[in-house]
């Protein structure tokens, strides 16, 4: 009996050693096959098929990278989802730094945390994004001496006037954008009246054609000055807008229904709504039985159509006349317009009006996103007669739509000059990085400002621009 319950022990303690062993050989075999294989979080970032690991690819590269790695091995869902970019993860080294930083990397605006560890293994399918370069450009006052001086430049051509030569030295940077906007200041009343300038305005219809030739998408006509002709050179003025292709006007209203609605362009995927609006009409008025609309800035029509305005577009640009004449400064009035249009999500506010420039600057909104606001964009072409009239400007940025949002990105300003000589004759407007001292001392202008200099010029630009928005050759000078 003791001799068979020794054997039963002894086979009870060898079962248990097995089972111990075999316990233990199992967990030893998994840790090595681990071992082997690797986890996700150590796969190299980038292999050929025998398995050799290759060089993370830099920025340079990332768009060729993304474009062969989606080819060969399709897209994912999680990766469209989060919108990862596969240049963003370079190697393992990487992301172990990335995750002890709170602070990780965003994608047009998407997070990439999440997927860190195994974005490498994913190849990307880019976000869709659309972009709309856009160009806007001050006042353009057809004083008497310019239109004179455009029948001279007319001649032998078949045409009665010809302004394109005044615009030749900028006219790519109008052809090149997407869209380009002018504020076309004096109408175009046809034989309403007789042409003529200051202070009665009426334009040649040459200008609109130069203009659109030149490649302006948007004219803006809510001024001071669209009344000049009257109410049937108002009339007129909208009309000849209407009969064009492939450009808008904007400010000029037949009546009340028309007034309330707002012009929205679409251009490479992207709804654009522009509002107009001027301060009023030099004490012209409509006759009382006219159906023609003025659009007056008063702040319940500013709040009421920016709020429609951001409802029905990816984009909202205003065209605004107001301000002081000859003033520098922006006050209290288009301070607190401008506050109201940045409340309601207005995207770039364009002011006119004072013939010289005013602030540039980016002001952050409610809504998170920032309003690009341009006090005023000087003149463009004119004949006025003192140094600080000539000084204008291109104003440009980008409109960029992606999944998350529309934003205006890459605000940039170009100074620009206008001359003419002792003659007041010879108009030409230039980059004022390409207008030198030589030019400055035979400005006509010289005649009626004293105080005209290179230097005196430069400084309306540095105290109106920012210096990051001169894209140009401005400072080095």
């Amino acid at each position: 009996i003791m001799k068979n319950k020794f054997i039963i022990a002894l086979s009870l303690f060898i079962a248990v050693v097995c089972t111990v062993f075999i316990f233990v050989g199992v967990i030893s075999g998994n840790d090595s096959l681990e071992k082997q294989t690797g986890t996700e979080e150590n796969v190299p970032a980038h292999t050929e098929s025998d398995g050799t690991q290759q060089p993370s690819v830099s920025d340079e590269n990332s768009a060729e990278n993304s474009s062969s790695s989606s080819s060969v091995n399709g897209g994912s869902d999680a990766q469209d989802t989060l919108g990862l970019k596969d240049s963003n993860i370079n190697d393992d080294d990487d992301n172990k730094s990335d995750s002890n930083n709170s602070s990780e990397p965003d994608v047009l605006g998407y997070s990439v945390a999440a997927v860190s560890q195994v974005s490498h293994l994913v190849p990307m399918e880019p976000l869709p994004v659309e972009r709309v370069s856009f160009v806007a450009c001050g006042d353009s006052l057809i004083h008497s001496s310019v239109y004179t001086d455009a029948q001279n430049l007319a001649a032998g051509t078949g045409k009665e006037y010809d302004f394109m030569p005044m615009f030749e030295n900028v006219a790519d940077i109008i052809s090149e954008a997407d869209l380009a906007f002018i504020n076309q200041e004096t109408p175009f009343g046809g034989d309403v009246k007789p042409i003529s300038g200051y202070p009665l305005f009426n334009t040649p219809d040459q200008v609109g054609y130069d203009l659109m030739e030149l490649g302006f998408d948007i004219i803006g006509i809510a001024n001071n000055h669209m009344l000049d002709s009257y109410a049937s050179g108002y009339q007129r003025t909208i009309d000849f807008w209407k009969a064009q292709e492939d450009v808008l006007a904007i400010g000029g209203y037949e009546n009340e229904e028309d007034f309330e609605n707002i012009r929205v362009i679409e251009k490479n995927g992207i709804k654009i709504a522009f509002l107009a609006y001027t301060y009023g009409t030099n004490g012209l008025s409509l006759p009382k039985n006219s159906e023609l609309v003025i659009p007056l800035y008063d702040d319940e029509t500013i709040d009421r159509q920016t709020k429609a305005a951001r409802k029905i577009a990816d984009c909202v640009i205003v065209s605004i006349h107001w301000g002081t004449e000859d003033s520098f400064t922006p006050n209290a009035d288009q301070k607190r317009k401008a506050q109201i249009m940045v409340n309601n999500g207005v995207d770039v506010i364009i002011g006119h009006h004072p013939h010289v420039l005013q602030p540039m600057k980016e002001v952050e909104r409610p809504d998170g996103g920032k309003t690009l606001i341009m006090y005023s964009l000087g003149n463009f072409l004119s004949g006025m007669m003192y140094s600080r009239n000539m000084v204008g400007g291109f104003l440009g940025f980008d409109i960029i739509k992606a999944p998350n949002g529309t934003t205006v990105e890459n605000a940039y300003f170009i100074p620009t000059m206008c001359h003419y000589n002792s003659s007041v004759r010879g108009f030409k407007i230039y980059r004022f990085s390409e207008y030198t001292e030589e030019l400055e001392e035979k400005h006509g202008a010289h005649k009626f400002d004293s105080s005209m200099s290179m230097s005196s010029m430069r400084r309306i630009i540095e105290n109106a621009i920012p210096e990051q928005y001169l894209i140009e050759e401005f400072y080095s000078k």
